[in-house]
């Protein structure tokens, strides 16, 4: 039996999936970062994570608004009640925005 996980989006990754991804417990979470910027006159955005120890991680992109406020307010849940936030490793690895926060 392969065992799964509740993703704060609401779906179900394999334990497969999971090695591939960064788990960050929500109440580790300082603060949430929003980066807009355009990208060929379209705007985007980037969700950042704050977390412990001050290196700030990214989350994902995204250039609908509707996705980017569901999955912002879902990771505010997740700060609140303590979620497990799972982050793909190749994001953190190509996006190289991990950095410290004064």
């Amino acid at each position: 039996m392969v065992n799964t996980a509740r993703h704060i989006h609401g779906l179900i990754e394999t334990e497969f999936s999971m090695n591939n991804t960064i788990q960050i417990h929500g109440h580790k979470v300082r603060d949430l970062i929003t980066k807009f910027f355009y990208r060929e006159s379209h705007l985007c955005f980037h969700i950042l994570l704050h977390v412990d120890g001050g290196e700030t991680v990214f989350f994902r992109e995204f250039m609908d608004y509707a996705e980017y406020k569901k999955a912002f307010s879902d990771l505010q849940q997740a700060r609140l009640n303590n979620i497990i936030i799972n982050i793909p490793k190749k994001n953190a690895a190509a996006n190289n925005i991990a950095a410290k926060v004064a």
